[in-house]
């Protein structure tokens, strides 16, 4: 009998034992009490079900034939649900078996893949009691362990293709409408000129009957007439002007956006690239923080030793006083001689003690891992000019250096510049430093990325055509996206809010050139200077719009959402992490990604 058989046998054996009242089938209860005495703690019972469903001809029940399938389904989610439970927790760094709906649909981008169906989030999104609030496991484990139908993908990829191409009909009907309106008016047109025409042979009788009479209101009339066509001519070329205008705006915002999304998913990758490099990272922290564990074993004792090495150097500096006073109380060239030869040798004592004592300081102060100590103990190593047989010098210089680079690394995190922050970095990957303070580059990264795009807004902004401020600073009467955004701009820029509260005065400010331009005011803008109230007022203010909102309103006004957003997300990080009381190295908390297309914002915390 091969493998495969006796497995089968042993299921249908399992099954004879469940099925207690001979039906020859298995409920979805009698099937999770069957798999909770295989594996320890079972599964729920909705995977049970989910498990018959993927399984089973009937979802509510399993036949003998059935079953060896069935445990294998059952044993593969019973195996992924302990993954993705880790996964989770990792991801609810409160502890409270919830996270936010932007995390649960990463964790379901990061299980599904290239498989991931944004049709089947939304559907599993419009199928909680309250959609928007905190996701438990229980609700998502099903999910996660379904495995994804690459036809329905197909299926939906092709209904969005679908989309799309209906979009196009559409815009090409529309051009076809506005072709038959452009000779519709071309017609009419030709039509009042046939009629002036006619109009005008019949006043020609008239004024061939009385020429003298009409002369000078001919001359009237035909004046008239050309200012009229003029007129006319200067109203369909103004028509044709601004449909041509509008076709073009059009284009350009589906470019822009389509060049955005580019950009986020770039963003996306990025971050996930962090995050491989970070748990990378942390496995070799966690091997170097094993090796000095074990260094510290074997160095266990070495306080001790230096203090008896201090000790024994002491004696001997007294040995070589005391033979330096029997040398000076030698009454004879014997005894002379003898106490010369006992002060030489004394002094050959001391010598190697205080040796022994500076090597075993020095092992001492590279334990500890203290600064001053090892400086103190590698300046008396080099005076003393003892070789390095132990490699112990060079370890001490490697960390004077490595908390050199740290210190580096927390002052330019401190002075949140991205040139500053981007040197202490590169310092300690340069030095393959990372392992040794892995908790300071996973913060020193975050900040990196948050900095990166403040600075890609800040040039979004700087490469704004003046036609786009124009068009801002051109309502009469805004909608409220754009007069709450700018606002909130203008606010972050340091003006009073006294100041923001006509439109009018607000038009003065958007339309300044020079020093006090709008762009080069946000472009020169420093975060670390704009106060905590002014930027908790923003994130009120905007919290009631979202990115789309504001954008199909107006593209301009969208790019100074998404840098006033990104911006007073950071002073209030900053201040949250003061309040804390928490440094800038310090990361508090488990890995977080947030993909916030609402707000057009992309944050990382590790």
């Amino acid at each position: 009998m091969s493998e495969k058989d006796a497995k089968r046998a042993v299921a249908a054996k399992l099954f004879q034992q469940h099925d207690k009242t001979g039906r020859g089938e298995l409920t979805a209860r009698q099937m999770q009490g069957l798999h909770e005495a295989i594996r320890i703690g079972g599964i729920s019972l909705a995977q049970v079900r989910a498990a018959m469903s993927y399984s089973c001809l009937m979802d509510d029940c399993c036949e003998p034939s059935e079953l060896f399938d069935l445990l294998k389904e059952m044993d593969r989610r019973y195996f992924l649900v302990q993954d993705l439970r880790w996964e989770f927790a990792l991801l609810d760094r409160e502890q409270r078996d919830l996270i936010p709906e932007d995390q649960a649909r990463f964790l379901f981008e990061v299980v599904h893949g290239q498989l991931f169906s944004q049709k089947q989030w939304e559907r599993f999104r419009s199928s909680r009691p309250v959609p928007g609030t905190d996701v438990s496991f229980a609700e998502v484990e099903v999910e996660l362990c379904n495995i994804p139908n690459r036809e329905a993908l197909a299926l939906e990829q092709l209904e969005d293709q679908r989309e799309l191409e209906e979009r196009q009909r559409r815009l090409e009907e529309r051009k076809l409408i506005e072709e038959q309106r452009r000779r519709e008016i071309e017609e009419e047109k030709k039509k009042r000129q046939e009629e002036e025409l006619s109009r005008q042979q019949e006043e020609e009788a008239e004024e061939q009957r009385e020429i003298l009479r009409v002369h000078e209101e001919e001359e009237r009339l035909k004046k008239n007439k050309e200012e009229e066509l003029h007129e006319q001519d200067e109203q369909e070329r103004g028509k044709k002007e601004a449909l041509e205008r509008e076709a073009k705006e059009r284009v350009e915002l589906e470019e822009s956006e389509q060049e955005a999304e580019r950009k986020r998913q770039l963003e996306i990758i990025e971050v996930q690239q962090a995050l491989e490099a970070q748990r990378a990272l942390e496995k070799r922290a966690s091997a170097l923080k094993e090796e000095e564990r074990r260094e510290a074993e074997t160095d266990e004792n070495a306080e001790e030793e230096a203090a008896r090495a201090a000790e024994m150097e002491r004696l001997a500096l007294e040995e070589a006083k005391k033979a330096e006073e029997a040398l000076k109380l030698a009454k004879n060239a014997a005894e002379r001689k003898a106490a010369e030869e006992a002060q030489k040798a004394a002094k050959e004592k001391a010598k190697r003690e205080k040796a022994d004592r500076i090597r075993k300081e020095l092992k001492v102060a590279i334990k500890k891992k203290d600064k001053e100590m090892i400086a103190r103990s590698v300046e008396e190593f080099k005076v003393a000019k003892l070789a390095d047989t132990d490699g112990d010098l060079k370890k001490a210089e490697t960390i004077l250096k490595r908390i050199k680079a740290k210190e580096n690394l927390v002052k330019a995190m401190e002075d949140r510049t991205l040139e500053g922050l981007e040197g202490a970095i590169n310092e300690v990957k340069k030095n393959g430093f990372e392992a040794y303070m892995p908790q300071e580059m996973a913060a020193a990264n975050k900040m990196l990325l948050g900095l990166k795009r403040l600075k890609k807004l800040k040039d979004e902004i700087l490469n704004l055509k003046q036609s786009t401020v124009a068009e801002i600073r051109s309502y009469k009467k805004p909608p409220p996206q754009v007069e709450k955004v700018m606002s909130a701009t203008f606010l972050l820029l340091g003006n009073k809010e006294i100041e923001l509260k006509d439109w009018k005065k607000m038009q003065g400010l958007i339309g300044k050139t020079g020093k006090e331009s709008l762009k080069r005011r946000v472009v020169e803008i420093d975060p670390n200077k704009i106060p905590t109230p002014t930027a908790q007022k923003v994130c009120n203010m905007l919290a009631e719009f979202d990115l789309e909102q504001v954008r199909d309103v107006s593209a301009g006004t969208a790019v100074f959402f998404a840098w006033a957003s990104a911006t007073q997300e950071d002073v209030l990080e900053r201040e949250k992490q003061k309040a804390e009381g928490a440094s800038p190295a310090e990361l508090k908390g488990r890995r977080k990604i947030k993909n916030d297309t609402a707000t057009g914002s992309l944050t990382i915390n590790l």
